[in-house]
Formats: C-alpha cells, sequence, structure tokens
C-alpha cells in the first residue's frame, strides 16, 4: 500500500495556460472496476461549449452520474476520450487539474474542523478572501450570527450544521477556488422549499461565467440551462434547449411529464364529505377541531389498482389486529371519552391554557423565543438570517431542528436532573478479578489444566535456581571424581526440567489460551448487544460514533483477555515460584528466608508506585489516538471530495499534528516509564545487597556455611525477578486495565429507553390514534436548546397527516418521537390514549414501519433486506411485497433475482430501487402505524414516479400515517396538513383551506406552482 503509485500524486503531464472551459467526451466507453461486465457508458459523446451551462437528465442507470468521477479523473474511461479544450485529460497534471474544477454534491463532506477551515479546506486563503467567498455563497449572514463566527465547529461530518447550511459552506469553498468548470451533482435534492431558493441563489452566482455540468434529478430546476442533455443507456439521445426538447416530444418531455404527474396533487374523494377548517394557532388549542374525526382514507385512483391486492395480502396475515375497517379503527366505546380516545386511569389534568401570541413576518419567517407567560417573534430577521441557528440540528438524522428556544430559569433549574447523566459522567471503576472469573465460568476445565501447567512452570524457577546453586557449590568439591559426577548428575536434572517445561508450556499457554479467546468472544458479544441496546441519543455523542465503537469492539474486547487470563496465568506461575523458593529457603536457614521475606513488601510497594507514577503521565494518549483516527475517518468517509480539491496535503497537515501532539506526549511518557522502571530496579538491586550483606555476617559467625548461604541467595535472587515481572508490565497492564473500564462502561450502562425490558402493555389490537401533549424536547447533545416546546397534535385512527415546514421546524423530530428513539423532556406521546411509555418497547416498534429519505440498505442479498422485517416470511410473501412495491421487475431483471448482493450501504442500487427494497420491508411488516420521514424527496424523476407510486399504495392500506413532506406529490392521500415552524404548528387544514389562509403553507408550496398557486385546487 505504502510504495502503491497513485495518480492524484503524480507531478508529471502538462498544464494549460489559459482555461476556456470547453469540456468535450469523444467515444468514451467505461464500467466501474467492481463490475467490469455492466457498462455505464457505450459510445458517449457530449460537448460542452466554454462558460455554458449543461445539464444532464435521464432516467435510473442511463449513466449521468458517472460524468463526474470521470471528469475530475476519479476514474479513467476503458476506451475514448475527455478533452478540455482539446487537450485529453490524462495528458494534464492531475492535480492541477482538479484544482479548476469545484465540486459541488447534495451531501457535502466536511471535516470536523472550524467553518473557516472547512471553506479554506487545504487552501491558504486569507480571512478576508473566505469571508468574502462566504459572502458570495448566501453563508456570511448565518455564520455571522453564530457566537463563534467562522471559528464555530462543525462537529463529526458537519452534524451542527442544517443541510442549507452545509450546502452553502460547500458553495463557499467552490467559490474561494476560483474555478473555471463546475460540476454540480443534484445539489438541492433533499432540501424543502426554503432552503431549496436560497440555495439555488447562491449556485446561480456561482455558475455566472463558468462551464458548468449539472446532474439533474428534478427537471423543474434545469429549464434555464443553456442546453440539456437526454442520457438513455449509457448514450446520449436528445439535446437542446428546454423548449426545443418539448417540441421534439421525446424522451425529455416523457421525463418531464412524468415529474409533473408527481407534482400535482388530486384531491381523492372522501368518505366523508364534512371539510375541517383551516386553523391558525395561538398556543395549544389545537384540538378540538382537530381531535374530530377527519375525513378517511380516500378511494382508490387509476394509478392505485394493486391496491386490492395489498390489502388482500395484508388481511392473509391473521396475527394482525382484525379490524381492518376504518370504521373500526377507533377504541370500544365503553372505553372512550367523547374525543373518541382510550380513556386511562392514570391520565394527568391538562395543563393551563396560555394565551400566547405567535406573530408570522413573511417573506422572512421570525426567530421564535417562548417565555412563561408570552412569546414574541423578532422582527429584526435579515434576509441572510437563517431559518433556524447553527446548533439546531437532529444529532441522528443531520436533519435540522427549530428555532432556539430558551426555558425559563426556574423551569430549566427543574429539569438540570433530568438531564444530566451521572452513569455516564460517573468514573466507571475497573471490573474486579472475581466479576472477570465469574464471565470464564463455562472454561474452568481449560484454566484448571492452565494452572496445573502454570504452576509447575513457576516452580521450575527456585528449583532451577537451586540446581544451579548445588552445581556451583560441587566445584567446590576436594576430589575431582566427585566434583564431576555431582555436576553431570545435576546438568542431567536440569536437562529433564528442560524436558518437562515443553509440556507444561504447551498446557499453561494452549488452555489459557482457549480460555482467554472464548472470552474475548463472549465479550464482544456482550458489547454489541449492549451497543444495540442503548437509545439513539447514546449514538448522537462523538465518542459513540460508528467508527469509535468499531475500534473499541475489535480492539478493546481482546484487551479483557490480557487483563484475565494471561494475568491469571502469570500470577500463578509466579506465586508458585515464590512459595516453593520460601519453602527451600526456610529449610535451609529461616533467618535468611525471614530476611528475604521481609524485603517482599518493599519491592511491591515500589512496582505499585511505578504504576500510579505510569497512570499520572499517560492521561490523555488514548484521546489524542482517538482524534488522530478521526482525522482518517473524516479523510477516508469523504475522499472524493479530499481529491477533488486536493485537500491531501492538509490532511496530512493536520494528521501529523495529532502525531506530534503524540509524540510530546510519548517522549513524557517514555520518560515517566524509564524513571519508574529504573527506580524498581534499584530497589531491586538494594534488597539483593542486604541480602548478600546478612548472609555474609551469618557466615562470620558461623550460622551459615558458605555453600548454604551462596545456594540461598541464588534462590531468592530468581524468586525475587519472579515478583518483579508482572510489575515490569506495568505500561501494557495500566493500558489493558483502561480498555477494560471502557469495556463494562459499555456493558453495564442502563439505556434510558431499554429495548430489553419485558414490562409494559401488549395490547391485542392497535387502533393508530396517536397524540402529542403539550411535549417538550431536546436533544441530549444539545439539551439547552429546545427543539419542540408545549408541541400538541392528535392524528385519529387511520387518518393520514402531512407535517411540513421550514428546515429546522422540527419535522423528523415527531417521527424520531413515535418510535421512542428518544422520549419528551415534558409532556406525553400516547398511542390510543396510552402514553408510549407503558407499552413494551419491543412491541411498539412492532407496530410501526418506517421508510425514511435515506433507505438503510445492509451488506447482504436483496432477499434477507426484505425478510429483515419478518423473518418467517415466506417466499410468496416476500414477493407480494416486493410488487406492491413496485420492485419486483427491477429484482427479477437482475442475474441473481433476489439472492444479488447490494453491496456496501446498497452501493449496487440506485437511490429509487433502494427506496423501493424499504418500501417492500415496511409492506411486509404489516405495520399499522407508517411513519414516512420525505420518502422521496432525493430521487430524480422517473424514480419518483415508481417510488411514490408504491408510497400512494402503502398509504391506501387503511393505516395511521404520518409523512413528512417536501414535495407536493405527498400531499394526494392526506387528510389533514400540518404546518410547522419553530417547533409549533402555525398552520393546520386541508390544501385548500389553507391555501385560502394564505400563509406560510402558500410561501413553501410557491416553488411548486408558481405564482398560480393560489388559484390552485386539489378537487
Amino acid at each position: 500500500m505504502i510504495s502503491r503509485s497513485t495518480s492524484s500524486t503524480n507531478l508529471e503531464g502538462t498544464t494549460i495556460s489559459q482555461v476556456q472551459g470547453n469540456i468535450e467526451f469523444r467515444n468514451v466507453y467505461f464500467s466501474y472496476l467492481s463490475r467490469p461486465e455492466i457498462p455505464i457508458l457505450s459510445g458517449f459523446f457530449l460537448s460542452v461549449p466554454a462558460r455554458k451551462t449543461v445539464a444532464l437528465v435521464g432516467r435510473n442507470g442511463s449513466g449521468k452520474s458517472s460524468i463526474i468521477p470521470l471528469m475530475e479523473r476519479f476514474y479513467d474511461p476503458t476506451l475514448g476520450e475527455v478533452l478540455l479544450d482539446g487537450e485529453n485529460i490524462k495528458n494534464l497534471k492531475v492535480e492541477w487539474l482538479r484544482s479548476q474544477i469545484g465540486l459541488v454534491t447534495q451531501e457535502p463532506a466536511l471535516l470536523s474542523l472550524s467553518i473557516r477551515e472547512n471553506i479554506a479546506y487545504g487552501r491558504f486563503a486569507t480571512f478576508d478572501q473566505i469571508e468574502e467567498a462566504a459572502k458570495t455563497a448566501h453563508a456570511h449572514g448565518f455564520i455571522s450570527s453564530l457566537e463563534k463566527g467562522y471559528e464555530t465547529q462543525v462537529g463529526r461530518a458537519g452534524m451542527a450544521l442544517t443541510d442549507e447550511q452545509k450546502i452553502k459552506i460547500s458553495i463557499a469553498r467552490a467559490v474561494l477556488s476560483s474555478p473555471s468548470i463546475l460540476l454540480l451533482d443534484e445539489v438541492t435534492g433533499g432540501l424543502d422549499f426554503e432552503a431549496e431558493k436560497a440555495v439555488q441563489g447562491a449556485l446561480d452566482v456561482l455558475m455566472l461565467g463558468r462551464s458548468t455540468i449539472i446532474i439533474a434529478r428534478r427537471l423543474s430546476l434545469i429549464k434555464h440551462a443553456d442546453y440539456i442533455a437526454v442520457m438513455e443507456e449509457g448514450h446520449l439521445v436528445e439535446m437542446g434547449t428546454h423548449d426545443e426538447l418539448l417540441n421534439l416530444d421525446g424522451l425529455y418531455a416523457e421525463l418531464l411529464r412524468c415529474e409533473e404527474a408527481t407534482k400535482l396533487p388530486k384531491r381523492m374523494p372522501t368518505k366523508n364529505s364534512r371539510e375541517r377548517k383551516s386553523l391558525q394557532f395561538e398556543d395549544p388549542p389545537i384540538s378540538q377541531n382537530f381531535q374530530e374525526s377527519s375525513s378517511p382514507k380516500m378511494a382508490k385512483s387509476p394509478s392505485l389498482q394493486r391496491t386490492h391486492g395489498m390489502l388482500q395480502f395484508w388481511r392473509s396475515d391473521t396475527t394482525r389486529n382484525s379490524h381492518d375497517s376504518p370504521k373500526d379503527r377507533s377504541p370500544p366505546p365503553e372505553q372512550t371519552t367523547d374525543n373518541g380516545i382510550p380513556l386511562v386511569a392514570t391520565e394527568r389534568a391538562p395543563s393551563i391554557k396560555r394565551h400566547d401570541s405567535f406573530e408570522m413576518e413573511l417573506p422572512n419567517l421570525p426567530k421564535v423565543d417562548i417565555h412563561p407567560i408570552q412569546r414574541q417573534s423578532s422582527k429584526n430577521a435579515g434576509p441572510d438570517s437563517p431559518i433556524s441557528p447553527l446548533l439546531t440540528s437532529d444529532p441522528k438524522n443531520e436533519r435540522s431542528h427549530s428555532q432556539t428556544f430558551s426555558r425559563p430559569q426556574s423551569e430549566r433549574d427543574d429539569t438540570s436532573s433530568e438531564q444530566s447523566e451521572p452513569d455516564e459522567l460517573q468514573h466507571h471503576k475497573p471490573p474486579s478479578f472475581w466479576r472477570l472469573a465469574a464471565l470464564s465460568i463455562a472454561e474452568w476445565p481449560y484454566a484448571l489444566l492452565g494452572t496445573i501447567g502454570a504452576a509447575i512452570f513457576g516452580s521450575f524457577n527456585p528449583l532451577l535456581a537451586y540446581t544451579i546453586a548445588l552445581t556451583v557449590s560441587a566445584y567446590y568439591q576436594i576430589e575431582v571424581s566427585d566434583m564431576r559426577h555431582e555436576v553431570n548428575r545435576w546438568c542431567l536434572f536440569i536437562v529433564g526440567m528442560g524436558v518437562i517445561t515443553v509440556l507444561v508450556n504447551w498446557l499453561q499457554h494452549f488452555y489459557f489460551g482457549i480460555m482467554g479467546e472464548k472470552m474475548t468472544e463472549r465479550i464482544r458479544r456482550m458489547m454489541f448487544s449492549a451497543m444495540l441496546r442503548n437509545e439513539a441519543g447514546w449514538f448522537d455523542k462523538e465518542e459513540n460514533s460508528a467508527d469509535t465503537l468499531s475500534m473499541r469492539l475489535a480492539n478493546d474486547a481482546t484487551f479483557v483477555r490480557a487483563a484475565f487470563s494471561n494475568r491469571l496465568s502469570i500470577f500463578i506461575q509466579d506465586t508458585a515460584a515464590i512459595s516453593v523458593a520460601l519453602l527451600i529457603g526456610m529449610l535451609l536457614g529461616w533467618r535468611v528466608a525471614l530476611v528475604a521475606l521481609a524485603t517482599l513488601p518493599v519491592l511491591v510497594i515500589s512496582a505499585i508506585a511505578q504504576k500510579l507514577w505510569l497512570a499520572g503521565f499517560s492521561k490523555g494518549i488514548q484521546e489524542m489516538h482517538r482524534k488522530a483516527s478521526l482525522v482518517l475517518e473524516d479523510a477516508v468517509r469523504n475522499i472524493y471530495t479530499v481529491v477533488a480539491f486536493c485537500a491531501g496535503d492538509k490532511i496530512m497537515e493536520l494528521y501529523k499534528l495529532h502525531l506530534c501532539k503524540i509524540l510530546k506526549q510519548s517522549l513524557v511518557h517514555g520518560l515517566a516509564i524509564g524513571f519508574g522502571f529504573g527506580f524498581s530496579q534499584f530497589l531491586l538491586f538494594a534488597c539483593n545487597a542486604l541480602l548478600l550483606w546478612y548472609i555474609a555476617t551469618s557466615v562470620d559467625k558461623q550460622r551459615l556455611t558458605i555453600a548454604t548461604g551462596l545456594k540461598q541467595y541464588i534462590l531468592f535472587s530468581f524468586a525475587s525477578f519472579a515478583l518483579v515481572e508482572p510489575f515490569g508490565l506495568a505500561p501494557y497492564i495500566l493500558k489493558r486495565r483502561k480498555s477494560l473500564t471502557s469495556v463494562f462502561e459499555i456493558i453495564d450502562r442502563e439505556p434510558k429507553i431499554d429495548p430489553d425490558d419485558n414490562t409494559g402493555l401488549k395490547p391485542p389490537n392497535v387502533y393508530g390514534s396517536i397524540e402529542f401533549k403539550n411535549v417538550d424536547f431536546s436533544y441530549p447533545v444539545r439539551p439547552e436548546i429546545f427543539v419542540l416546546s408545549n408541541f400538541n397534535l392528535k392524528v385519529s385512527g387511520g387518518q393520514t397527516v402531512a407535517v411540513v415546514g421550514v428546515s429546522g421546524s422540527g419535522k423528523s423530530t415527531i417521527i424520531s418521537l413515535i418510535e421512542r428513539f428518544y422520549d419528551p423532556m415534558s409532556g406525553q406521546v400516547l398511542l390510543d390514549g396510552r402514553d408510549l411509555k407503558s407499552f413494551n418497547l419491543r412491541w411498539l416498534r412492532s407496530h410501526m414501519g418506517l421508510i425514511q429519505q435515506e433507505p438503510v440498505i445492509f451488506s447482504t442479498t436483496i432477499r434477507e433486506n426484505i425478510i429483515y422485517a419478518r423473518h418467517n416470511a415466506t417466499e410468496a410473501e416476500m414477493k407480494e411485497a416486493a410488487r406492491i412495491a413496485n420492485a419486483h421487475h427491477f429484482i427479477s431483471s437482475l442475474p441473481h433475482g433476489y439472492d444479488t448482493h447490494v453491496g456496501m450501504r446498497g452501493v449496487d442500487l440506485t437511490p429509487g430501487q433502494k427506496q423501493r427494497i424499504a418500501i417492500a420491508r415496511v409492506v411486509l411488516k404489516n405495520a399499522p402505524i407508517l411513519l414516512l420521514d420525505e420518502a422521496s424527496s432525493a430521487i430524480e424523476s422517473e424514480s419518483s414516479r415508481v417510488v411514490q407510486e408504491a408510497l400512494d399504495t402503502l398509504v391506501m392500506g387503511n393505516k395511521t400515517t404520518v409523512l413528512i413532506a417536501h414535495r407536493a406529490a405527498m400531499m394526494k392521500h392526506v387528510d389533514n396538513i400540518v404546518v410547522l415552524n419553530g417547533g409549533r404548528i402555525v398552520e393546520q387544514g386541508t390544501h385548500d383551506s389553507l391555501m385560502d389562509l394564505n400563509g406560510l403553507y402558500v410561501r413553501l408550496m410557491q416553488p411548486h406552482f408558481g405564482k398560480g398557486l393560489r388559484q390552485h385546487r386539489l378537487g
């Protein structure tokens, strides 16, 4: 790996003195190295004139996404050429080429550094240059509003920033590089309406006067491009302006019609024609109008002909609740209140209503600050002021949250104890020897055999010393023949001991090794189980990142073996050596033996002092190593961005900086080790000198013979080394002790939300009524920033509710609370009238189906990814779920069908295919509650249409559905729309009623319908 040559560091090649920006793909053939048999581009031609913008569009698998890596020379074409100003880019210096290209992607890569360093990203730039780039990217406003401004740390992977803010920083980075060529990869695909508008404005400035290639999945954003290139199966099939391609009525026109079809919602006929009036709230009274039964599910539309099959599929599962009719999706009358909610005896009295005011300023949304008596909206929001501050991001989903809410001081004091985490703040003590022994109780037969070997081998130490002493004494025999006989006899005895040592060493190390490996395996299983048991908030912390936990699972678990089985082996060996030495010494002369015994405490105390000395100097080194590994993690995770911006030297500089700190600390640590170990050796030699002095005195007083004194000295010298040996390993043991503490901190931690808790309710039927009652919530890593404040919402059983709002309004938090990934700080989240905390957690989550914007696909086969929801599902059930999710056709077309491996995180699948597999998984689970978190927002038009049809079918299945929506297409089947801002509901009602209100909802929908939005109706 070290000697491997890389293209990015190759200094060979030429440069172009004045880059014009003419780009040409000439007869390019390309396939990825991992799948050389699958062609991505086949005879591809494309010409991008200088300073023009060309947008690439096409269906899934058309090859458009491969254009950027070829242009950046992440890969080279199999055949053909990529030209820049007529020069093959293979002939250009790679680093120079990449310095001429600016790359902005949908998921910007940020290092765990300050905003200033992320904008500079390896370039030497003055602060004025960085600030000017931020202003151009429309990022200066939100950066200046932060307490530390440009020096604000963005956190791991930029988790302290909203998606909009991260993209603006990546745009500022591209502006600073002043590229001749700009590559944009669906930059605004996953943003909400407000953020999309702001980011698009920054991109428009960046694109001026530059050759630009846009990879577009949403055609509405590229209508004003100079040229639009349409790709199909690795070929260029159409090219022209928007109007020219529409007149051509080819593939582009078809894709545009597909996008428009999914974009314009049409109101479906309802079983209950009564319309709810839209509501604009002053505070919690969301309620009575909203708690009334809203329109049930809508009738089937022509695009949803699979619904009947889906319902039949769901009904085939007899283990699910039998209340399939919408009329039955409410609790029995005798268990309900007037509002149709199950009566709960332990329900708390409702809080006193507060008549607070909420003022909304359009077009600039206010920043909300909640106080105990009144809420006032700030009126000083400028055009660049953020919708939400930097530190309101969702640490789990890396999405933005609400504006900053300040709880009154009295309330903060009351809840401070709840927010603290004593189990994690308190120092965790290393496990006792007996606890480690209990973990290995099943391996004690191995330990017994290992103990026999260790004890025999340890006893050979003083026996060897005594034998050597006898051999030396034999040299003082007067008769030479007697001397030779004695020496030969004792030499044969030593050889015999050596032969036996082979066997006993094998016993010791083999059986203690088996014991240690089995313990390591058991500890790893316990650690992994404990990790999975923890609540989501635990994983939000930087020290509990996936990479850190993987490293601890791989490394720290093996240290348990060193701390127990290896230490036990040495302890038994040395105990046997000292015991046998004292026994022989007492038989030879008890006075010398007692003097030798008196020196043992001195040696032990010196060893313990050495251990404590080393502990003081070893603090911080492990944390330094962790921070250094995070730099590598950042670089590997964001390798394409690091390479694209030629930031390798910056990464190396950061890594060297961390290594220098480790080196300095290690030098101090090394000096401490040397001093401590040297001092212990000094005491050892001093004790030996004392023993020699006493033996000499005893011989002088004729209490001992010279031969006996020599035997005792050699005997106790060997024994003293056996005593000091374990403490000579103090640095190694100390390191293992810290790892032991780390391991058992994870194993012993009590989760705040425990999925293994077998207590809790498991009702036979779920009606699906969900209610948020006076909920306050903030994320554990940012307890001072409230995402939801005094939040109230009710979703009736069988109802579909869409939640929309600006970036940072707290939309995704609602789903996290329903799934009990987190618990509210105060208030309640109710299911069928009961607090979610009262239900068995595994039972609760088994009745919920979650589909996220970024579907979770495991590195296994498609089959195993689908049946992940129900491992006992039959083949027919799995395939029926795939058909309902519009996934069966593409799966069947693959060479290995359902047994196709999808690669790491589904890398071998398109976003649309991954999303359909996720939908199939939820269909197979057949949960009565559906949670959709922007499930189709980041998918291109063609895939979005197919995914949208699958989602429509899913939503029509008589289930309680809460969906987080960015796109108007998701409003098609909703019974109610809830508009959030600042963690509170500000508008609520049907699409038509919200249009009449002409408030925030109208503003959010403006990008979808244009100026004629207010005239648009769903009927």
